[in-house]
């Protein structure tokens, strides 16, 4: 019975945790469409640098 209540803290810990990164990475990319964005890429495609517009 203890292992389950452990199990089931540390899966609700993790889904928190989860939703917490989920929700800062939209804050980002709202953030990126207001000031704008812009990329630069190598000859092979790959992202070598990004950042803000102005």
């Amino acid at each position: 019975m203890k292992k389950l209540m452990v199990l089931m803290v540390l899966t609700s810990a993790l889904v928190v945790s989860c939703s917490y990164f989920s929700e800062l990475n939209e804050i980002a990319e709202n953030e990126k469409r207001e000031r704008g964005w812009r990329c630069r890429y190598n000859y092979r495609g790959e992202i070598q640098h990004c950042g803000y517009i102005n």
